[in-house]
Order: structure tokens, then sequence, then C-alpha cells
């Protein structure tokens, strides 16, 4: 027996000469939302963002509460 991976068809409102990332958001199996990603763009957590601005020299401390 062949397990299969499921696949995802979906139609991608882009044009015919697009090339580059998308980011989806998909919900039951459905895209909801699209949108392309310009090429400086970045997405990550929280934590990797600490962990870019840690490297280039700042230091992340949280906000005091008052």
């Amino acid at each position: 027996m062949h397990s299969q991976i499921p696949m995802l068809n979906v139609d991608l409102h882009v044009s015919p000469d697009f090339s580059g990332r998308i980011m989806l958001y998909v919900e039951n199996g459905l895209v909801i939302s699209e949108m392309p990603l310009m090429p400086d763009e970045i997405i990550g957590t929280p934590s990797l963002f600490n962990q870019l601005l840690e490297r280039a020299g700042y230091h992340v401390t949280p906000a005091e509460k008052g």
C-alpha cells in the first residue's frame, strides 16, 4: 500500500508572467487569501525577529509595566 501526500489544487490570481513568492491563507482546504511577497520581505516568528535584531547588535528587552 502506498501512502500519498494530500494535494491542494489552487487557483492563484497573479499575472501570467509573475515570478516570486506568494503567501497563502488556507482554511478547510480552500485558499481564503493570497499575497505576493516582495523580494525583501521576511516572514517569521517574533523569536526570529529578536534573533535578527540581536545579531545586528541590538539588545531586546521587554517593556516595563507601569
